[in-house]
């Protein structure tokens, strides 16, 4: 018969049952007020960043102005944020890692874990959905107050874990996900300073204002790039459309129609949809499939992201879409509009309407500077060569991810 006290992914010398305990015999709640204001550091819990600085999360200071009747968290202590989000319903828990101490709503659920216990099991253990099951049975169904879990901190400390005896498990198994945890920041760091690199590049090898000619040139090329209105290298530069929302007949085909979160969810290139449309929606509106090989741009949220389409789509009026014309590398489009919007320029061009999107005439009409058609080829086949890099480097991550969250699924009861 299975134990369901052991995991199922164990180190091999280990081999003891674990014990049930309740987290108040693991841990000791604190109640601790910043009454003497030793800190004016408010912070937040993020689940990707763990307790941080609200300032830093927020761009801003959220907290009150008195921050003496918060909770003085320090060092290694643990913090329960009862807010439910998308991907974790039963809120998140962290403990404080980048500050010595720092400051909590008394909305937070704060304990310390014993120095019995190896702090570092606990840190996974938490990283881990093992906890949600004993919360939700300790959560009254249906009492979510303004978004917070309606659990008490009494009811919260009673919460049933499973923990080894031997401490020497406890620190082999937190040591594992914390070296996990260490190659994941690492790769992602990586991921950034590829991504400052490209943004990099995107600055030199395309004229700047009042520039006709890059910083930043391949050898063999020379002169001037010529300057164009967009309109004046399109075949076909239009908006998309919405089919009536009220047939839902429309929405049950198999044409892709492309949404804001397709865009924002992509690595700059769809495949499919989220949603799509049939032949009567595109018949009875003034949507049109867009072929493959275009670009759309986002005009209103979003502004100014740019995807290629590498299948034939239809969009909502909400994008631009941009069929070339022979001699105008798609490739390259792709990567000017990327550092027009990096450097600001779609803000700018918003900054001069009534409103905060962009509109197709504004698009048809700005200026673009163009080489020869092999300058295009050289210039996109190096910048497509990095962003392939940087989608292989997320993958990457990704993947350890996946392995990070089998393994804690595995690694503990």
């Amino acid at each position: 018969m299975t134990k369901i006290s052991v995991p199922t992914l164990r180190f091999s010398e280990f081999d003891d049952e674990w014990k049930e305990n309740k987290l108040n015999e693991v841990a000791d709640r604190v109640t601790r007020k910043n009454k003497n204001l030793d800190s004016d550091l408010p912070l937040t819990i993020s689940a990707q960043y763990g307790l941080i600085d609200q300032e830093t999360f927020f761009n801003k200071k959220v907290a009150s102005k008195d921050l003496s009747n918060y909770f003085l968290v320090k060092r290694g202590e643990f913090a329960y944020n009862k807010s439910y989000s998308n991907g974790y319903p039963f809120g998140t828990i962290k403990s404080l890692k980048k500050y010595d101490k720092g400051v909590l709503s008394s909305l937070y659920i704060v304990f310390s874990i014993k120095e019995n216990i190896s702090h570092l099991f606990m840190d996974s253990f938490f990283d881990s959905n093992h906890w949600h099951k004993e919360v939700s049975t300790k959560t009254t169904e249906g009492a979510r107050n303004h978004g917070l879990l309606n659990i008490s901190p009494q009811d919260f400390m009673k919460s049933k874990i499973f923990v080894p005896d031997n401490i020497e498990e406890q620190n082999r198994v937190g040591l594992f996900i914390s070296n996990l945890d260490k190659l994941i920041e690492l790769q992602s760091q990586k991921l950034e300073q590829l991504k400052k690199l490209k943004r990099g590049y995107l600055q030199k090898m395309f004229p700047q204002d009042g520039k006709s000619f890059p910083r930043l040139r391949f050898s063999g090329f020379s002169g001037e790039w010529k300057e164009e209105k967009l309109k004046e290298i399109l075949k076909v530069g239009k908006s998309g459309g919405t089919p009536s929302t009220k047939n839902k007949e429309y929405y049950d085909g198999t044409i892709p129609f492309l949404s804001i979160k397709d865009v924002t969810e992509s690595n700059g290139i769809i495949n499919d949809t989220e949603k799509h449309i049939n032949d009567d929606a595109i018949q009875n509106s003034s949507s049109w499939i867009v072929p493959k090989g275009s670009l759309t741009i986002s005009m209103y949220a979003s502004v100014g992201s740019v995807a290629k389409l590498s299948s034939d789509i239809a969009t909502s009026q909400a994008f631009f879409n941009m069929i070339f014309d022979d001699g105008i590398d798609v490739d390259f489009m792709y990567h000017f509009f990327n550092q027009y919007n990096l450097m600001g320029r779609w803000k700018r061009l918003i900054a001069t309407g009534t409103q905060g999107n962009l509109n197709a005439t504004e698009i048809n009409n700005i200026l673009v500077r163009i080489p020869s058609e092999k300058e295009q080829r050289k210039n996109a086949f190096f910048l497509s060569k990095i962003d392939q890099i940087i989608n292989d480097q997320s993958d990457k991550i990704d993947e350890l991810k996946h392995q990070k969250k089998a393994y804690l699924q595995k690694m503990f009861v």
